[in-house]
């Protein structure tokens, strides 16, 4: 009896130092356990929340660079239309200035035309009054056609009146001349008193016997060269654009 309590109880302490040595091998281990689970975890969780803040903030970097490169690209685009739009108000400007100097050289040209053509006169109308021999006085006749020829002038601005006095070949030379400078005088007087047609546009000469208009060896051929031939002249430029003056039928020339 003594002997099995003694086995029992030796059992006993074999069981406890068992669970002794369990507690002293398993201490440990949970320490070491809970010592993982405080020191390893934690910082575990921190890390990857560190870099869920790295990425969401790399996520807003992105976003505000693809914002402030939306930005600069609708900026670039506004300037550029605005460039476009410039350069097309610069073309047409360009253009306009460019019609205007032309307009401008046209204008010259023309006007260089003008101006050359102001001395180059030609006549417009011409009247030839006829004498009697001996006589400078005018006819009824010869003042119808003066008449005539001075409201021919009338519309005109610009305008010469060209009076040149002939005679025969009967007679002195010297009396011939100052005979034709009479006839035309007659002329000039009566277009200046009568139609108060400016002096200084009438031009008067007597050239005597000379440019006979027909042979004087004839009675109608002497007749003829007792004259005095007026021309109307204006300027090259106002011959072309005039309408109004218009050669009478049936007038004479100096030839």
């Amino acid at each position: 009896m003594d002997t099995l309590v003694e086995t029992s109880s030796g059992k006993s302490r074999v069981l406890a130092l068992g669970v002794t040595a369990l507690l002293v091998v398993l201490g440990p281990a949970c320490a070491t356990k809970k010592w993982v689970q405080t020191q390893v975890v934690p910082p575990l969780d921190t890390k990857i929340q560190g870099v869920d803040k790295k990425t969401d903030a790399n996520g807003q970097r992105i976003t505000d660079v693809d914002q402030k490169a939306e930005s600069g690209i609708s900026t670039a685009q506004a300037k550029a239309d605005s460039a476009d739009r410039n350069a097309s108000k610069a073309d047409e400007h360009a253009g306009e200035a460019q019609t205007l100097a032309q307009r401008g050289v046209d204008q010259a040209t023309q006007v260089g035309k003008d101006l050359d053509n102001i001395d180059n006169f030609q006549p417009v109308k011409s009247e030839t009054v006829l004498f009697r021999i001996n006589h400078s006085d005018l006819t009824v006749e010869d003042k119808s056609k003066l008449d005539d020829l001075a409201q021919s002038v009338t519309p005109i601005k610009h305008y010469a009146v060209e009076v040149q006095g002939y005679t025969d070949k009967t007679g002195a030379k010297n009396y011939n001349l100052e005979l034709s400078r009479r006839r035309a005088d007659a002329v000039v007087r009566y277009l200046t008193e009568v139609h108060n047609i400016p002096l200084v546009k009438i031009h008067m000469l007597g050239y005597g016997p000379d440019s006979p208009a027909q042979p004087n060896d004839t009675r109608e051929g002497r007749k003829q060269n007792r004259r005095v031939d007026i021309k109307v002249l204006v300027p090259q430029m106002t011959a072309q654009n005039s309408n109004t003056v218009a050669a009478a039928p049936g007038a004479s020339s100096n030839q």
